[in-house]
């Protein structure tokens, strides 16, 4: 399975640019541009690239690795006046120990 090795923005560029490439092979009947810019278009669309993954490289920021580390559990606290953890109440409905 394919891990995400690309960041928000750096896949926002490849979809523009990709589009930009697609649209600029299609008008000058360059068959090989278009082609680069939809695998752009598709490493945008999918967040992951083939080449980065070969070279062990990441584009995704700190914030983007541990949401990837951490998948969709996010856990709310709520404190009560004593300032001890009252309930661990999690949004994707997994239930941890301690």
């Amino acid at each position: 399975m394919c891990v995400k090795n690309v960041g928000r923005m750096d896949a926002y560029v490849r979809i523009s640019a990709g589009l930009m490439m697609v649209s600029l092979g299609i008008m000058k009947h360059k068959g090989w541009m278009a082609a680069l810019g939809s695998m752009k278009v598709a490493e945008g669309i999918t967040r992951y690239c083939p080449v980065l993954d070969a070279l062990n490289l990441s584009t995704l920021s700190d914030e983007e690795l541990l949401d990837e580390a951490l998948g969709s559990c996010v856990i709310d606290i709520e404190e009560d006046d004593d300032d001890e953890f009252e309930e661990l109440e999690h949004q994707c409905g997994c239930h941890h120990e301690d």
